[in-house]
């Protein structure tokens, strides 16, 4: 079982429980898995004098985060669905095999880019294997662009 949080677009980023946190399962906890893979870096570790790849995360600073990508809006979309492919892979490559289909994940894709008065947000849907309900499931992320 997943911690309800809630994300705060107002004024930045933010992330925090919420009022009253509680456990959640099926389609939510897949949604708060993705968000935080997502958004989490891939990195590098020194041990013993070898190199070893934590490959789990989408690294989406990595490919958004770049004065070049944040110029042009083809180039958000596309760092955007590079994030996205290694989200993608990072939780089915780690996806227990108890868990029920509907907290896994079958696809993800970048629904729609807004770009308004320079404030872009992509809005990023996700498919589960089993969904709970006809809501749709998706997250915004705030791109703050440096011009």
């Amino acid at each position: 079982m997943d911690i309800d949080f809630t994300t705060d677009l107002r004024s930045g980023f933010d992330i925090s429980l919420t009022s009253s946190p509680k456990g959640v399962s099926g389609n939510r906890a897949l949604l708060n898995r993705f968000e935080i893979t997502f958004l989490s870096k891939r990195r590098e570790y020194n041990l013993g004098g070898s190199i070893i790849q934590d490959n789990y995360g989408g690294d989406a600073g990595k490919f958004i985060g770049t004065p070049r990508v944040l110029n042009d809006a083809q180039g958000i979309s596309a760092a955007v669905s590079i994030a996205l492919d290694q989200t993608v892979d990072s939780i089915k490559n780690d996806e227990p095999i108890n868990i029920p289909d509907t907290e896994r994940l079958d696809s993800a894709e970048l629904s729609s880019l807004e770009i308004i008065d320079d404030v872009v947000t992509a809005i990023i849907k996700v498919n589960p294997v089993e969904v709970e309900s006809y809501d749709v499931l998706q997250f915004n992320l705030p791109i703050i662009r440096s011009l």
